[in-house]
């Protein structure tokens, strides 16, 4: 794999099931696309964005 082996996979896989993996979750509105689109291309945004339909 590019990036890293079985064994770091599985160590991994063992952290996201031992719930020591947190995700950066933020929700945005559809209606702020365009904002948040400009966020991202300025590299402003951690994590990920949940757009709420």
């Amino acid at each position: 794999s590019i990036v890293g082996t079985r064994a770091d996979l599985q160590e991994a896989l063992d952290f996201a099931g031992e719930g020591l993996v947190k995700a950066t979750i933020h929700p945005g509105k559809l209606d702020d696309i365009n904002q948040i689109l400009d966020q991202m291309r300025a590299g402003q945004i951690e994590g990920r964005i949940v757009l709420e339909m």
